[in-house]
Protein backbone atom coordinates (compact mmCIF):
# COMPACT_ATOMS: atom_id res chain seq x y z
CA UNK A 1 0.00 0.00 0.00
CA UNK A 2 1.50 3.63 -0.84
CA UNK A 3 0.50 5.06 3.01
CA UNK A 4 2.74 2.24 4.37
CA UNK A 5 5.62 2.21 1.77
CA UNK A 6 5.67 6.12 1.88
CA UNK A 7 4.14 7.69 5.02
CA UNK A 8 3.49 5.13 8.00
CA UNK A 9 7.12 3.94 7.40
CA UNK A 10 8.65 7.85 8.13
CA UNK A 11 6.17 7.98 10.94
CA UNK A 12 6.87 5.42 13.13
CA UNK A 13 10.46 6.38 12.50
CA UNK A 14 12.24 7.71 15.64
CA UNK A 15 8.58 8.03 16.93
CA UNK A 16 9.60 7.42 20.31
CA UNK A 17 11.37 10.64 20.62
CA UNK A 18 9.77 12.49 18.69
CA UNK A 19 6.15 11.64 20.24
CA UNK A 20 7.40 13.21 23.52
CA UNK A 21 6.89 16.97 22.08
CA UNK A 22 4.19 19.38 22.68
CA UNK A 23 0.60 18.17 21.03
CA UNK A 24 0.33 21.48 19.33
CA UNK A 25 3.94 20.65 17.65
CA UNK A 26 2.59 17.87 16.55
CA UNK A 27 -0.51 19.13 15.41
CA UNK A 28 0.33 20.13 11.93
CA UNK A 29 1.84 16.63 11.19
CA UNK A 30 -1.00 15.06 12.28
CA UNK A 31 -3.77 17.50 10.30
CA UNK A 32 -1.23 16.39 7.40
CA UNK A 33 -1.78 12.67 7.60
CA UNK A 34 -5.55 12.92 8.18
CA UNK A 35 -5.14 15.15 4.74
CA UNK A 36 -3.58 12.11 3.29
CA UNK A 37 -6.24 9.46 4.60
CA UNK A 38 -8.61 11.05 3.13
CA UNK A 39 -7.18 11.70 -0.02
CA UNK A 40 -6.18 7.62 -0.28
CA UNK A 41 -9.49 7.03 0.29
CA UNK A 42 -11.65 9.10 -1.45
CA UNK A 43 -13.00 9.93 1.71
CA UNK A 44 -15.51 13.35 1.88
CA UNK A 45 -13.97 15.89 4.55
CA UNK A 46 -16.74 15.17 7.01
CA UNK A 47 -15.86 11.81 7.18
CA UNK A 48 -14.28 10.65 10.76
CA UNK A 49 -10.69 10.87 11.82
CA UNK A 50 -11.15 7.13 13.32
CA UNK A 51 -12.94 5.83 10.20
CA UNK A 52 -10.07 6.97 8.06
CA UNK A 53 -7.55 4.99 10.15
CA UNK A 54 -9.85 2.31 11.03
CA UNK A 55 -10.06 1.63 7.43
CA UNK A 56 -6.39 1.43 6.78
CA UNK A 57 -5.58 -0.54 10.16
CA UNK A 58 -3.15 2.22 11.42
CA UNK A 59 -2.86 4.07 14.67
CA UNK A 60 -3.12 7.88 14.95
CA UNK A 61 0.20 9.38 15.83
CA UNK A 62 -0.34 9.65 19.45
CA UNK A 63 -1.48 5.73 19.59
CA UNK A 64 1.87 4.72 17.41
CA UNK A 65 4.26 6.66 19.82
CA UNK A 66 2.34 4.73 22.97
CA UNK A 67 2.52 1.51 20.83
CA UNK A 68 6.57 2.14 19.96
CA UNK A 69 7.34 2.48 23.61
CA UNK A 70 5.06 -0.24 24.65
CA UNK A 71 7.03 -2.23 22.19
CA UNK A 72 10.23 -0.75 23.49
CA UNK A 73 9.23 -1.89 27.02
CA UNK A 74 8.55 -5.33 26.00
CA UNK A 75 12.05 -6.00 24.07
CA UNK A 76 14.21 -4.47 27.22
CA UNK A 77 12.01 -7.05 29.68
CA UNK A 78 11.64 -9.70 27.23
CA UNK A 79 14.34 -9.76 24.31
CA UNK A 80 17.33 -8.20 26.09
CA UNK A 81 19.59 -10.59 23.91
CA UNK A 82 18.12 -8.25 20.51
CA UNK A 83 18.91 -5.11 22.25
CA UNK A 84 22.26 -2.96 22.76
CA UNK A 85 23.85 -4.12 26.03
CA UNK A 86 23.19 -0.29 27.57
CA UNK A 87 19.07 -1.35 27.74
CA UNK A 88 20.05 -4.90 29.63
CA UNK A 89 19.14 -3.45 32.99
CA UNK A 90 17.02 -0.42 31.93
CA UNK A 91 14.09 -1.56 33.50
CA UNK A 92 13.19 -3.68 36.93
CA UNK A 93 10.50 -4.95 37.61
CA UNK A 94 9.14 -4.91 41.20
CA UNK A 95 9.49 -8.45 42.09
CA UNK A 96 13.41 -8.09 41.86
CA UNK A 97 13.46 -5.28 44.83
CA UNK A 98 11.05 -6.48 47.55
CA UNK A 99 11.72 -9.52 49.57
CA UNK A 100 7.54 -9.76 50.35
CA UNK A 101 5.32 -10.48 47.77
CA UNK A 102 3.65 -7.04 46.90
CA UNK A 103 0.54 -7.06 44.72
CA UNK A 104 2.26 -4.82 42.23
CA UNK A 105 4.41 -7.66 41.70
CA UNK A 106 5.13 -7.39 37.63
CA UNK A 107 5.02 -3.71 37.59
CA UNK A 108 7.80 -1.75 36.32
CA UNK A 109 10.14 -0.05 39.28
CA UNK A 110 10.25 3.71 38.56
CA UNK A 111 13.27 4.87 40.37
CA UNK A 112 12.88 8.38 41.94
CA UNK A 113 15.58 11.16 41.36
CA UNK A 114 16.54 13.99 43.75
CA UNK A 115 18.27 16.04 41.63
CA UNK A 116 18.15 18.14 38.05
CA UNK A 117 20.26 15.89 36.57
CA UNK A 118 18.77 12.90 37.62
CA UNK A 119 15.44 13.85 36.06
CA UNK A 120 17.07 14.71 33.02
CA UNK A 121 18.45 11.52 32.59
CA UNK A 122 15.34 9.70 33.20
CA UNK A 123 13.24 11.88 31.09
CA UNK A 124 12.56 8.58 28.22
CA UNK A 125 11.87 6.56 31.72
CA UNK A 126 9.35 8.76 33.01
CA UNK A 127 7.71 9.56 29.33
CA UNK A 128 7.63 5.33 29.44
CA UNK A 129 5.99 5.15 32.86
CA UNK A 130 3.36 7.77 31.95
CA UNK A 131 2.67 5.85 29.04
CA UNK A 132 2.26 2.68 30.29
CA UNK A 133 -0.36 4.16 33.02
CA UNK A 134 -2.12 6.16 30.08
CA UNK A 135 -2.51 2.55 28.69
CA UNK A 136 -3.78 0.96 32.12
CA UNK A 137 -6.92 3.20 31.22
CA UNK A 138 -7.12 3.31 27.61
CA UNK A 139 -9.47 1.31 25.32
CA UNK A 140 -7.45 -2.00 24.30
CA UNK A 141 -8.97 -2.05 20.64
CA UNK A 142 -5.81 -1.19 18.51
CA UNK A 143 -5.11 -2.88 15.48
CA UNK A 144 -3.25 -6.24 15.40
CA UNK A 145 -1.35 -5.32 12.17
CA UNK A 146 0.52 -2.28 14.10
CA UNK A 147 1.46 -3.87 17.27
CA UNK A 148 3.55 -7.04 15.42
CA UNK A 149 6.45 -6.98 17.92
Amino acid sequence: MIYFAFVHSHLAYDIEICGNAYITHLNRLMILNNKLLRILQNAPRDTPVVKLYANFNTLTLPELHTCQILKFVHNCIYRQNKLLSIFSNYFTQNYMLHICNPRSREHLHLEQTHSSRGRDLSNLKEVVYGTLSQMNSSPSYLPTRSLSI
